[in-house]
């Protein structure tokens, strides 16, 4: 069964960010603490790491969309 990869909170009152570079491709494997996202906001631009391992499924975003807390970003398992 397929796990989901959410954009998170990113504090401060963010509920949106720019996808400036997603640094996983479908069938590419992540380690848990690997930045896999990398988002600008109106205040910085932010690493975003995942807190578990796994192999990416399906990407949902594209570079340069704009997409809200709460977001899937990529599917894995």
């Amino acid at each position: 069964m397929s796990k989901e990869f959410i954009l998170p909170d990113l504090g401060e009152g963010v509920e949106s960010a720019k996808i400036v570079d997603l640094l996983v491709k479908v069938g590419e494997k992540f380690e848990e603490d690997q930045v896999v996202l990398e988002v600008e906001t109106d205040k910085a631009t932010v690493e975003v790491p995942s807190d578990e391992a796994g192999t990416v499924e399906e990407v949902l975003v594209e570079k340069g969309s704009d997409v809200k807390v709460g977001t899937v970003v990529f599917r894995y398992k």
